[in-house]
């Protein structure tokens, strides 16, 4: 091609998008191509120009997968549980917002709560937050919280589902 003084273009005949990695292959001997490109395509388009390459020579570059999975898996699993922390800490919130207001007309004694208390519905509430039973809003920090500042202890009536939590009593300590 150098002997040539012609300068009008050559023709190659071939994919447009999968040349680029031929003429690595006939630079380098090796290619490396991105993970969305079909290594099977790229084999054909090296046949097509009589060039053999061992599957060796053509490597997927990529992300590690089984490894980004791992990674992945254990953020979700993380983020579930800081989901439902945040979710147990925002009812707890909900609940110790209502029983300050209540607490006042209490004057030191012992006060209810009742589902209709609070800013939703049934409904709503189940939708927004699924089941969670008496002992785990009782970890939230915001009726803890409330125990510590104003000495009155949660307390919850029945078997501790969703809807018997709804009932519940807080006690002076």
């Amino acid at each position: 091609a150098e002997d040539q003084k012609d300068d009008k273009p050559i023709f190659v005949e071939g994919d447009q998008d999968l040349f680029k990695y031929v003429i690595d292959y006939h630079r380098d001997r090796k290619v490396i191509l991105p993970i969305t490109v079909s290594t099977d395509a790229v084999m054909r388009e090296l046949k097509r120009f009589g060039l053999e390459a061992a599957e060796n020579q053509i490597v997927q570059d990529g992300v590690p997968f089984p490894s980004l999975m791992r990674r992945v898996a254990k953020w979700q699993e993380a983020n579930v549980s800081r989901k439902r922390k945040a979710t147990l800490d925002f009812i707890g919130s909900l609940i110790a917002e209502v029983a300050s207001e209540k607490m006042g007309q209490a004057k030191g004694k012992a006060f209810s709560i009742r589902r209709n208390d609070l800013p939703c519905n049934e409904k709503e509430f189940d939708r927004l937050f699924g089941r969670v039973s008496a002992s785990q809003v009782q970890e939230s920090e915001a009726l803890k919280d409330f125990e510590r500042s104003f000495g009155y202890v949660f307390a919850s009536f029945g078997t501790g589902s969703t809807a018997s939590w709804m009932s519940t009593e807080f006690r002076p300590v």
